[in-house]
Parts: C-alpha cells; structure tokens; sequence
C-alpha cells in the first residue's frame, strides 16, 4: 500500500489530492495534505468502491496516528471508503508543522473533524459518513457528535474511552496494587493493563515500527499530542459528559480489553441515551478493530451498514 512521501504536495481545503491505483478501478486511494484549521493535516481515503458508505476513523493515544499502519484498515475497504487522519499535533500532521503547531487543544481537534468531515462529504459526493472513534478517539468522537450530529449516520465506538478515573477503579480491583490515586499507581496500572495477550500482535508491530530510525517525527508527533489534549482527555467522563447523543450508537468492545475495561464500557453504554443503539462484544483487547477484524467488520456490516441506507 503506498505510503506519503516527503515530497507530498500541500493541498488545499477541496482540492483534489494524490491519486492512487485503485482509483481507476472504481475504488479510491488518495493520500496528501488537506488544509483543516488553519494547517496542513495528512488524510488518507481509500476503498474499493467509491459508492460504498464512508467511515471517517478516529485514532487512539491521543497521538497515536495510524499513517504507518494503513495496511491493517484492509479488512475494512471491501465495505466501506475509510478515510484516516493523523490528528492536529500527531504523525504526518506533526511532522508537517512540527511544536509549532498552534491551538493544540481537545475543542479545536473537535472543530478539525467536523472540518475534516464536510471536506469529506463534498469531496465524495455524500451527505453523511459513519464516525468511528477507538480509545481517546472514542471520547473525540462523542465530543464530536454531540456538537453536529448531522452530519454522521452513527457513531462507532471501540476500545470505548469512558473515564480514566472509572477505568483505574476497574484495574484496581484486578491486581494488588495500592491505590494512592498518584502517577506511580497510574503508570503501574497501565503496565498491567497493556498486556492482555489479544493486544500483542498489535503492540508488537507499534514496537517494531517504534525501533526504526524513520519512526522519529512519528514519536515526537504521539509525546506532542498526549502532552498538550491528553491533559484535557483525564478530565473527560463520557457518563457526565456524553449522556444524551443524537445519533445512534454502535458499541463494538474486545472482552479482553483491560486499557478502557469491557465493564466499564458496558456500564456506559447501557446508561447512555441515543437514537438506537447496539452493543456488540467480541473476542480481543482494546485492539480488537485490528487483532479482530473480521468480527469488527462484520458487525460494521450487519448494524451500522444499514444505517446509511436508511
């Protein structure tokens, strides 16, 4: 799958953007800079058929862009155009515009999707897309949708972020660790948490990729945005803060998953109010779209395909 190269030409908001070889075949996959508030931020849209409803991924960390990693999106490109973004301050975004990437806060990555997501709209012809939003990127997208729910068929969540507090008060209960509430109890906590076996094939390849020389911008863009929005994403409590959402909500949840726990998400969900919803568990982790993606997939088929023919 080809990859952005250095030389990617900055395009502006409704331009057209790097042409791929799936294009001629009815597919599409196109990969440049989109001017999204203010700054050039990398996208990616591909697909098989251009016709085929439109999922605009939302990526974890905050920070962990999936620029190096699109080949994993492929179980998702028969049925749907993906479109992946590394987030303002994140991988090619970051590397693009570097520290001083200006209005690094939670509020304007929220202004940045619904940009990036009208963008998408006129540029594919379509009046509404699928947001789906995995670990921070699922607290980004309820914020997200609670703000212009007309524009999205749904919102998927997976790897369900609902508050770090309720996720910590879960993992206390699973290992003997003391619980001074501090940075020391939370890194140990994260330590334990990170090691659910379905994850590893996920984490291993993060590892792997994270050795190489090339991957440099790449983990300055992930300590980027973590330092600056993740800051705000600790004081984020989807139970307060994302109660009534407009949309209908399809939860997808690995039952291995120990980094935003299965129970808590569950719990979540079913307090939540929403124009119909759905929860599907699965077997994995809190990696479980990717280590997993036949059963995420096809609950994407069944539930939320639906949806856009609505």
């Amino acid at each position: 799958m080809r990859m952005l190269s250095r030389r990617a030409i900055a395009l502006g908001l409704g331009a057209m953007m790097l042409p791929g070889a799936a294009q001629a075949a009815g597919g599409i996959d196109e990969i440049g800079y989109v001017s999204i508030g203010g700054i050039d931020q990398w996208v990616a849209i591909q697909g098989e058929d251009r016709t085929n409803p439109v999922i605009l991924y939302l990526h974890g960390g905050p920070g962990e862009a999936q620029s190096p990693f699109l080949d994993m999106f492929k179980p998702w490109l028969h049925d749907f155009t993906v479109v992946n973004w590394d987030q303002r301050g994140a991988g090619k975004t970051y590397e693009k515009n570097g520290a001083a990437t200006p209005n690094m806060t939670l509020d304007r990555v929220v202004d940045d999707t619904i940009a990036l997501t009208e963008h998408v709209l006129n540029k594919l012809g379509k009046t509404k897309l699928v947001l789906v939003g995995q670990s921070a990127g699922s607290a980004l997208g309820l914020k997200v949708v609670q703000r212009r729910p007309d524009l999205f068929y749904a919102f998927v969540g997976t790897g369900q972020m609902v508050s770090v507090i309720r996720s910590a008060e879960w993992q206390e209960k699973q290992i003997n660790v003391p619980a001074t509430h501090d940075a020391a109890e939370m890194k140990a906590l994260h330590q334990w948490a990170i090691k659910s076996a379905p994850d590893r094939p996920y984490l291993d390849r993060m590892t792997d990729f994270m050795a190489r020389p090339d991957a440099a911008a790449w983990i300055k863009g992930y300590e980027f945005e973590s330092n600056h929005v993740g800051k705000e994403m600790q004081a984020f409590d989807a139970v307060t803060d994302a109660f009534d959402l407009a949309v209908p909500y399809i939860l997808i949840q690995g039952r291995e998953d120990r980094l935003t726990p299965f129970s808590v998400a569950k719990e979540y969900f079913d307090k939540v109010r929403s124009r119909g919803k759905v929860f599907v568990p699965i077997d994995g982790g809190h990696f479980a779209c990717f280590t997993n993606a036949g059963a995420f997939v096809a609950a994407l088929r069944k539930h939320v395909a639906p949806l856009t023919r609505a």
